[in-house]
């Protein structure tokens, strides 16, 4: 049996929010920024399945407070006395009395659900622990779905309840169910219709045990291992649980010799304790201390005792051989080595040990082991990372059923350029909830041929280079190595002139060339980052060679003609609005004249000497690499040759950082200004 997937509804930022497992794997990745969800999901799941009682008024998503205060008002309505408004009104006569009419129902409370997806087998396991969960007789289909609802127990008895504290306190209803939550909300378990159109009460909830098992590694691991303070982990005691596991389940009579070898040196030790002692017990009697009781101090010792209490992990560090002196190793303490790699052994020994853990469990195991790992990355270099996540899956596939499934949450692009697109799934914030995009849905949506290369080139190309674009705030895609190198300064510039400060923003700039930025269309769109696209104009003449704009005819960027604005003649790109560049949340910016009377440049490089020739003029001395290349008295004439010349991308730029005084081509500009001002 596997889990299919999870829904979870009204919980912190997941309004409604829904996962599809990958099952072709064991390994499911959510990425995505900080505070977007990732952890919230995870811990609903784990809260649901093992500690319901920890939920809180505060784990309600904020947008369902208006439910609770229309409950609210409803149990403590604010009552006019109209009456009181008009006190010369005389009262009515022999008024007939009304009979008294039942109050109506109270409004309906928001509850918290996690529904979980599975598939199963034929499998007598299986179809045992399922036989409780069919909805239908439909024999091919191998799903079945439990919701778990964490909803009010009886909405009159809160309403009685809230109205005698409300007419001492004046406390609201959040106020009160922050005290009482646990007196009034309960978890119902519903199975539910493949459709989810009809569910039916489960009264048995060991149904849950029998279903799945989730074991959490969050990502405070604490792995300082500080000899004082009781906050450290030490990677001694989950040895001492893989002992336990090892020897007193798996082999027992070696358990049992190695604990009675341990016991007989306690014996020795009683001996030499009553001789250290001897003085001591002396001196008690000295104070009155009667020697009826026959003190007795004795070794009490045993295998688990010493690895729980008594055992260090050390590592080896190794002199090598000098001239007359052989190689010496030295054993230091566990506190002395790399985070890193205690990170990385804590981490398998809690995978091993959740995996002893559900194959030594008393009577049925549960058909579904889920593990989630918070930040596996934390401390592991990039390497380290990328080994991490090639292997966890494996590690764990060796199981009944197909062994266990794991759930990462990572900010790790290394982690995420390893796994591919299938198991990602993209979690970002929107306003006061947050929204789930599923990469392998993404893909499979994909069926035009000419969309499906497109993607097939996006998760190869994202594969090969980082894959900032599922963490960022917002996302430029540019030309080249030129516009990377001096990006930061034009953001800077920006900033200073007050048309837009992105310096606080987390940016993905990914470099992807003109003739490919088109094929992130779909995928930008999909995940729905605000994303600025710097291009070139790329000019053309009708015979289809490299002009300067001015006798251009259409363009060949593939970007500006497939994708924004969606126009290949010159003439209709540099009458473009702003409108015809935006679609959504994406912005395409390209050369357009710095000035009414400046021409308007083909590349960066060109556009750059428009808008800096007097500056490029006085300073041309300071540019070490490209100063020479700069053939011109005066900026009139290198205007005039700017499209020929002939300027080495790389050094041009190196020359710009290296000095100050220029400014950004208005065409960048502008599409900054754009990004800064759009909503993260």
């Amino acid at each position: 049996m596997r889990l299919t997937s999870v829904a979870v509804t009204n919980f912190r930022l997941l309004k409604h929010a829904s996962v599809a497992l990958d099952t072709d794997g064991a390994t499911t990745v959510f990425v995505g920024p900080n505070n977007s969800g990732k952890t919230s999901l995870a811990e609903a799941v784990g809260l649901f399945i093992g500690a319901p009682a920890k939920l809180s008024i505060n784990d309600f998503s904020i947008t369902t407070y208006t439910a609770f205060t229309a409950f609210e008002r409803f149990a403590v309505p604010l009552v006019v006395d109209e009456a009181s408004l008009q006190p010369d009104a005389p009262a009515a006569a022999d008024a007939p009395e009304e009979p008294d009419s039942p109050e109506p129902a109270p409004p309906p409370l928001p509850s918290i659900c996690v529904t979980l997806g599975f598939e199963y087998t034929n499998a007598p396991e299986d179809l045992r622990v399922v036989e409780d969960l069919l909805m239908d007789l439909d024999e091919q289909s191998y799903q079945v779905a439990v919701q778990l609802e964490f909803g009010v127990r009886d909405p009159d008895k809160l309403v009685q309840d809230y109205r005698t504290r409300h007419a001492s306190t004046k406390d609201t209803l959040v106020q009160f169910l922050a005290e009482r939550l646990a007196d009034h909300y309960t978890l119902q378990i519903y199975k539910i219709s493949p459709d989810g159109s009809e569910r039916e009460l489960i009264e048995d909830k060991t149904i849950l045990a029998k279903l799945i098992r989730i074991d959490f590694m969050p990502a405070q691991r604490h792995m300082e291992d500080q000899e004082s303070g009781t906050q450290a982990t030490r990677l001694s005691r989950l040895l001492n649980t893989h002992y336990e596991r090892r020897y007193k389940v798996d082999d027992p009579a070696s358990y049992e010799e190695l604990d009675h070898a341990v016991r007989a040196q306690s014996i020795g030790l009683t001996g030499r304790y009553a001789a250290a002692f001897e003085d001591f017990t002396k001196s008690l009697l000295l104070f009155g201390v009667p020697s009826t009781p026959n003190l007795t101090i004795r070794a009490e010792m045993s295998a688990s005792a010493i690895f729980r209490d008594n055992t260090r992990v050390y590592y080896g560090a190794e002199i090598e051989a000098q001239a007359d002196l052989p190689a010496e190793r030295y054993d230091l303490p566990e506190r002395y080595n790399g985070l890193g790699f205690k990170n990385l052994i804590y981490m398998v020994l809690q995978l091993k040990a959740f995996q002893d853990d559900m194959r030594s469990a008393e009577g049925p195991r549960p058909r579904v082991h889920l593990i989630i790992i918070e930040e596996p990355e934390a401390h592991l270099h990039p390497q380290m990372q990328t080994v991490f996540i090639e292997k966890a899956g494996g590690f764990l596939s060796d199981g009944e059923g197909g062994g266990a499934q794991l759930i990462l949450t990572t900010h790790s692009s290394h982690i995420v350029a390893t796994c591919g697109f299938a198991p990602i799934r993209y979690f970002r914030r929107r306003g006061a909830t947050a929204v789930v995009r599923d990469l392998l849905a993404f893909r499979n949506s994909q069926t035009d041929p000419e969309k499906r290369r497109a993607v097939d080139f996006l998760s190869r190309y994202l594969t090969l280079t980082r894959c900032d674009l599922f963490f960022c705030d917002k996302a430029i895609l540019i030309e080249g190595a030129v516009e990377r190198l001096v990006l930061p300064k034009m953001i800077a510039q920006a900033k200073a002139a007050g048309i837009g400060d992105l310096t606080s923003t987390y940016l993905a700039v990914i470099e992807v060339g003109g003739a490919y930025a088109h094929a992130f269309k779909d995928l930008v769109s999909f995940i729905g980052v605000p994303t600025l696209i710097v291009t070139d104009l790329d000019s053309v003449g009708e015979d289809r060679k490299k002009c300067p704009v001015a006798a251009g005819y259409k363009t060949s960027n593939a970007t500006l003609k497939s994708w924004l604005p969606a126009k290949a003649a010159i003439a209709d790109l540099l009458v473009a609005t702003d409108v015809h560049k935006t679609e959504g949340q994406v912005r395409v910016t390209y050369q357009v004249p710095d000035a009414a009377h400046l021409p308007c440049g083909r590349s960066f490089e060109e556009a750059f000497v428009y808008a800096n020739a007097d500056w490029l003029i006085a300073n041309k001395p300071l540019l070490i690499a490209t100063g020479a290349c700069l053939d011109a008295d005066n900026a009139n004439d290198l205007r005039t040759a700017a499209y020929d010349l002939d300027l080495p991308k790389v050094d041009f730029a190196l020359d710009l950082i290296g000095n100050e005084g220029w400014v950004t081509p208005k065409y960048i500009a502008d599409g900054l200004a754009w990004l800064a001002a759009q909503p993260a």
